[in-house]
């Protein structure tokens, strides 16, 4: 559980960044579409520190719990409000439908903040798993048919801009963001929303890592298809934080599977996990330095230095 409250916490940043990035690097011209971008990154990010915070609660915060529970289900529907903003706002009926849904998206919020109990009846926090009870009710179902409804309009928008355009470029984007988010919403429909239903939490963290590889998809698109205009010294930085914690990430799942392998099945400890992930990042900072330092010892060894000087 550590590893996965780990993995989920690296990606939440790399997801704010991104979304920081392409919101304070980008031109005037694309300000509001990246503005809905930085919404939907906020948002995210909100539901996966929910998540991660819910998935390793111990009995003794049941008190804050239900704040945390709220706004997993809450963060979840602004978070697709944004992200129809971002691919439709340019059009004027796709302002319209993002008005509509973030209209229906704050009644729908309001009802679960003011009577969460017409959404779950009651939360369960024990060291073999902690679960959510829901109540099939009318606020469940408009829940359900919100994202029933916004998850095909936010695709349909977006194949609608690929037919659209002349644009090779702007379609291979269309194509990835369709593509990525098709992907992501099916993973969060299994393991966010029917298999809670049948008392299934413990995989709840899978909706959240495919999320993030949707915006972070949706960040490759800005990049690689220029969707967006952006600031080239933003790309440099946040390209050089990605690869840090993609390799960190990488290394501590590697040595997650080696130390249950070592030690039959036993997971390490939290304080064994931060002090590794803190090492490696600690290694990766330092890569560059000793990088130019076995490039002068070799260079030594093999007298090139001592030729340039005679010559």
């Amino acid at each position: 559980m550590q590893l996965i409250v780990i993995l989920l916490t690296t990606v939440s940043v790399l997801t704010f960044l991104s979304g920081a990035i392409v919101f304070f690097g980008s031109t005037k011209p694309d300000r509001i579409k990246s503005a809905w971008y930085f919404l939907a990154a906020i948002f995210a990010t909100v539901w996966m520190a929910s998540i991660s915070f819910f998935l390793n609660a111990s009995p003794d915060r049941a008190a804050t719990i239900g704040w945390h529970v709220n706004w997993t289900f809450i963060s979840a529907i602004f978070l697709d409000a944004a992200f129809l903003g971002y691919g439709a706002w340019q059009k004027k009926y796709g302002k319209i439908a993002t008005l509509l849904f973030l209209a229906l998206g704050i009644l729908i919020s309001a009802a679960i903040l003011i009577n969460p109990e017409g959404l779950y009846s009651a939360v369960t926090l024990a060291h073999m798993g902690n679960t959510v009870t829901m109540n099939i009710g009318p606020l469940y179902i408009s829940y359900i048919a919100f994202f029933g409804a916004i998850v095909p309009i936010i695709i349909g928008f977006f194949f609608h801009q690929f037919l659209k355009s002349r644009s090779k470029r702007k379609k291979g984007g269309d194509v990835v963001t369709m593509m990525s988010f098709g992907l992501s919403s099916t993973l969060v429909l299994i393991f966010n929303l029917v298999l809670p239903l049948f008392g299934n939490w413990r995989l709840i963290w899978i909706g959240p890592l495919a999320l993030a590889v949707t915006i972070l998809g949706v960040y490759y698109t800005i990049l690689r298809y220029r969707m967006l205009n952006l600031n080239s010294i933003w790309l440099r930085i946040f390209s050089y934080v990605v690869v840090i914690a993609s390799v960190a990430i990488v290394y501590m799942v590697i040595f997650s599977i080696i130390f249950a392998a070592l030690f039959r099945g036993s997971a390490p400890s939290t304080e064994v996990i931060i002090l590794n992930f803190i090492m490696i990042l600690i290694f990766i900072s330092l890569m560059p330095a000793m990088s130019g330092m076995m490039n002068h010892i070799r260079s030594l060894i093999s007298g090139k230095n001592s030729s340039k000087e005679q010559d």
